[in-house]
């Protein structure tokens, strides 16, 4: 009799183990995603998943596992565990899911460091009571968030006391004079209907606009450097002061763009999702679509330089730049860049630096 029952438990036991290693993922659906594509550094946003069993077997227990970048804290949550690493950390967490049932937990996400992050798959291991069954499902997700980094009020961005650049409301290139017209010259995207020269134009045989003394005429060209000294190799070894420069360029994009003035970026480090060997660079344009996009750019930047930052000006130098002011941020002025921004000034460019000092301080 009891042979016979053993006999008839391990073949109940053998059967629930077939059955949960067979359908106990089939049909489960797992979907995530965040309230926002986009936020800024210091921003709490929302990550939202969705577990579903749609079939009659309950699941007893279910193991779902995920790797995310440290750039992104989570809050205290019961059943989640988080192993953390030096750059990579690992969401585990485990509950039940009976027949027919949807769970959506809510996660409560700091946006800690500037980034572009994308979370590619999540992997999920159920099994029956006895845990002899554990099949695992891996679920591709390809969801990507991008942080911006952190936009300082202009105050707060140690802009240089001297030059056109030192009074940043009311410098020469912002305060647009009207009445001070220095010629014409040929339209750009976004320019005023009013400041069309009709007479100019009808003679000319195309578009023209008035040149005026002031802003209409000058564009401001944000240039980056990733080197922390002159004689740095590749990978930035002192990230902090690099974000700290990135947050002074961002909050100057921003700030000049809603001021009127079309704006560009220029970085000798490389880009998320772009060739590891092409420096970054956004053309001029202004309004808040240029905002996002010098946002997005600056959001991806890979603290690894692709190119020196001089050697990227000589790209420049050779365009033979006209009615650009040029402000280079970086930590150094070295003899290499100090040359490259008095070939700037000899073709009629404003060049100013904003230097990055090590520290905690600006």
């Amino acid at each position: 009799m009891l042979a016979w029952l053993l006999v008839n438990t391990a073949v109940l036991v053998g059967l629930v183990s077939w059955i949960y290693g067979r359908f106990a993922l089939r049909p489960v659906g797992y979907s995530r995603s965040f309230s926002k594509t986009a936020a800024f550094v210091g921003e709490e946003i929302e990550m939202v998943e969705r577990i579903v069993n749609r079939k009659l077997l309950p699941l007893p227990w279910v193991r779902l596992e995920s790797m995310m970048a440290q750039g992104l804290v989570f809050g205290n949550q019961q059943n989640m565990e988080i192993r953390g690493g030096e750059r990579f950390q690992n969401h585990i967490s485990l509950f039940s899911l009976r027949s027919y049932r949807q769970i959506v937990r809510r996660h409560r996400v700091l946006c800690a460091r500037r980034g572009h992050y994308v979370l590619e798959s999540a992997t999920m291991t159920a099994g029956d009571p006895i845990g002899l069954a554990r099949p695992s499902k891996r679920f591709p997700l390809e969801l990507e968030l991008t942080v911006y980094p952190e936009v300082l009020p202009i105050s707060e961005v140690p802009l240089p006391s001297h030059g056109w650049i030192g009074d940043f409301t009311v410098r020469r290139w912002i305060v647009d004079d009207p009445h001070l017209v220095a010629g014409t010259r040929e339209y750009r995207p976004g320019d005023a209907l009013r400041a069309v020269n009709w007479k100019a134009t009808a003679r000319a045989g195309r578009l023209l606009v008035h040149r005026k003394e002031h802003t209409a005429d000058h564009r401001l060209m944000i240039c980056l450097n990733l080197e922390t000294h002159e004689h740095m190799w590749k990978t930035v070894l002192d990230p902090a002061r690099i974000e700290r420069a990135i947050s002074y360029a961002a909050s100057i994009a921003v700030y000049a763009l809603r001021q009127g003035i079309d704006t560009g970026f220029l970085s000798n480090g490389w880009k998320f999702g772009a060739p590891k060997n092409e420096p970054v660079r956004v053309d001029f344009g202004g309004g808040e679509a240029q905002v996002l996009q010098l946002l997005d750019a600056m959001a991806r930047l890979q603290l690894e330089t692709a190119m020196t930052m001089h050697a990227l000006l000589d790209r420049v130098i050779a365009e033979e730049p006209q009615d650009i002011d040029f402000l280079i941020i970086s930590c150094h002025r070295g003899a290499d860049l100090e040359e490259r921004a008095e070939a700037l000034r000899r073709r009629g460019n404003g060049v100013e630096w904003l230097i990055v000092e090590g520290g905690s301080g600006a």
